[in-house]
């Protein structure tokens, strides 16, 4: 192994966020967060431009329930800080639960709650990337219903302000439902009819939790998003190109 892989090797991308996010147990399947399936889709795009690097180690940190403050509370925010290091990269979506705790409105403690995770992440010397809130599948008239309130924008907001990389993902995973449209669209989501699974013998109707296929389908979503940003870390170290020929995971011509 040549000294460059190896030292690509030890790239992370460690992953912040709630059930959206989150890895599952086998008992929930067939629900499953996009960060279980990042890794191979991230890695595939990153070496395409740079084949001497090695895969992309994701740390999916996520957990069901989470708001930026139970994160932080329960451990987790720790465990993050202490699994990156300086060159990684920190990917942060909230705002599934922040809605329920009033002191998280998106304009005060929410906003407050990511710009602490920003500082905190720049003094590790990683790179944060903000994410807005995957979308849910809510219809009403024929029409996708905008259901996470201005915590997106609070988001953009902050990325704007403290100059940190975005991910839009409540825009994107919105054109993918509605690209498919109302009914398609339930597969991407965890839902099956009595008797359908031992699993949820009643049944499930969850137009917020993907299914596998769901999940892999945001993770292409999020990797074609985040390789340009991997592979300017990747670049400061002397391990890769900057990203500069990348646009949504495919390489451009010069």
């Amino acid at each position: 192994m040549s000294p460059m892989s190896s030292r690509a090797r030890t790239l992370r991308v460690v992953l912040a966020g709630d059930s959206t996010v989150a890895p599952y147990v086998a008992t929930a399947y067939p629900m499953c967060g996009w960060g279980a399936h990042l890794g191979a889709a991230l890695t595939a795009r990153v070496v395409a431009s740079a084949p001497d690097v090695g895969p992309v180690h994701v740390v999916d940190l996520a957990k069901n329930g989470a708001s930026t403050q139970s994160h932080r509370e329960d451990g987790l925010w720790a465990g993050v800080l202490d699994a990156a290091g300086p060159g990684d990269v920190v990917v942060i979506q909230f705002g599934h639960n922040d809605p329920k705790h009033e002191l998280l409105d998106p304009w005060g403690g929410y906003t407050a709650a990511l710009d602490r995770m920003v500082a905190e992440v720049r003094a590790l010397g990683a790179l944060p990337v903000l994410c807005t809130p995957v979308a849910r599948r809510h219809y009403a008239d024929g029409a996708l219903l905008h259901t996470h309130g201005e915590y997106p924008a609070a988001v953009i907001a902050l990325a704007e302000r403290r100059d940190v990389p975005l991910l839009d993902l409540n825009a994107r995973t919105r054109e993918l439902i509605e690209s498919l449209g109302e009914e398609p669209s339930r597969r991407l989501f965890t839902q099956l009819p009595a008797g359908a699974s031992v699993l949820y013998p009643d049944g499930i109707e969850d137009n917020t939790h993907f299914t596998v296929d769901g999940a892999i389908t945001v993770a292409e979503i999020v990797a074609a998003q985040l390789t340009p940003i991997v592979l300017r870390a990747l670049a400061a170290r002397g391990l890769a190109p900057d990203g500069s020929r990348f646009r949504d995971g495919a390489i451009q011509p010069r």
